[in-house]
């Protein structure tokens, strides 16, 4: 399903559990269970603990191995699980590339239906495809695309994220370096709450265009990062 918050959201199964509502997220490296869900209760062992990057800052959470994990026709046994709060009513888990890099994915946005494919090489035979090589940085995956911003083009480096609800963030580094803070003023802020616990400020403005492929995409909503800490920094 996709929610008013434009993210993606699937039902799963964890540990014999009932229906689990959980966030489909290419920004996160780990499955996330969520400690607060009700319906979580008793039913994962924390046994190791691991360090979290997230948008905000770092922390240390707890780890859950061996857990048996159900969405769709999927069915997988012994997943490692990051065990972080977040507040009940948001989602029980979040479904991250511990599982999704397992596959070639689709994911259709008319047919609300996500595709999983053995890993093998695709060929695409479609002109109106845009196709971007990405790269794992932080063991999250990261594209290259041309944007616009006050009449002056960059090719910027870019997180692929569908656990964002917001659109292309610019991080601090880069709003310094170029001067961006004040070229405009912002339409909205945004304050970001991040899985280590943090929370931050992002400055929402327009960017002048975004190039996807062959298609150029105008005044696309962006925002300017003043965090000092995390990923966006």
């Amino acid at each position: 399903a996709i929610a008013s918050d434009s993210r993606i959201y699937v039902t799963a199964f964890v540990n014999g559990s009932d229906s689990l509502r959980f966030l489909v997220d290419t920004g996160a490296s780990d499955v996330v269970l969520n400690p607060n869900s009700p319906k979580l209760k008793d039913r994962f062992t924390i046994d190791s603990h691991a360090d979290n990057l997230g948008t905000s800052g770092e922390n240390t959470v707890s780890y859950s191995n061996q857990n048996a994990i159900r969405v769709g026709s999927l069915h997988l046994d012994k997943v490692g699980c990051a065990i972080i709060e977040y507040p009940a009513e948001y989602w029980d888990g979040v479904l991250g590339l511990g599982i999704l890099r397992l596959f070639n994915i689709e994911i259709d946005y008319d047919d609300f239906t996500i595709y999983l494919y053995d890993k093998k090489e695709i060929e695409i035979e479609d002109d109106n495809c845009a196709i971007y090589p990405f790269t794992y940085i932080y063991d999250v995956p990261f594209i290259s695309m041309p944007v616009k911003i006050n009449n002056k083009d960059y090719n910027l480096t870019l997180e692929v994220d569908t656990g964002s609800d917001r659109i292309i963030d610019l991080n601090t580094p880069f709003v310094q370096k170029h001067n961006l803070l004040d070229t405009q003023k912002p339409f909205a802020i945004s304050r970001i709450a991040s899985s280590d616990g943090g929370s931050g400020e992002l400055r929402n403005v327009f960017f002048d265009e975004v190039v996807v492929g062959k298609y150029h995409l105008p005044l696309v909503a962006g925002a300017f990062s003043t965090l000092t800490s995390g990923m966006q920094s």
